[in-house]
This record gives structure tokens, C-alpha cells and sequence, in this order.
């Protein structure tokens, strides 16, 4: 299906519960990802897992201070 530039657009709002949770549920993949990372002594796991929670607070900590 093609839409022209000057058309009607299919709706796709976004909102910002949607984003919140998706912060929210990456923060617990990470954790879980660093746990697992370390218990199975996989540092690749643990620095993805890592940087996924780095992510995750740095954009909560945005969030939060405005």
C-alpha cells in the first residue's frame, strides 16, 4: 500500500506512557542481561546488558530533570 506525500497519513500517535515503559521494561532486560552476563562469565553479555541500563537511567534521569 502507497501513501502520497499530500495525503491522509494512518495515525500513529505515541504516547508518553509508551516510551515510559518501553524505558522501564529495557532497564529490567539489562539487568537481567548483566546477571546473566556475569553467571555465565560472558563479558559481551554484561557490557551490552550494561550499556542497555546506562541507557536506559540516563534517559530517565533527562526525563526527570525537564
Amino acid at each position: 500500500m502507497r501513501y502520497s506525500i499530500y495525503g491522509h497519513h494512518p495515525h500513529t500517535a505515541v504516547t508518553d506512557h509508551m516510551v515510559l515503559f518501553t524505558v522501564a521494561l529495557s532497564l529490567l532486560i539489562g539487568v537481567v542481561l548483566v546477571r546473566l552476563g556475569i553467571y555465565g562469565r560472558q563479558r559481551w553479555l554484561s557490557f551490552w546488558g550494561g550499556s542497555l541500563v546506562l541507557a536506559a537511567l540516563i534517559y530517565l534521569v533527562v526525563i526527570w530533570l525537564g
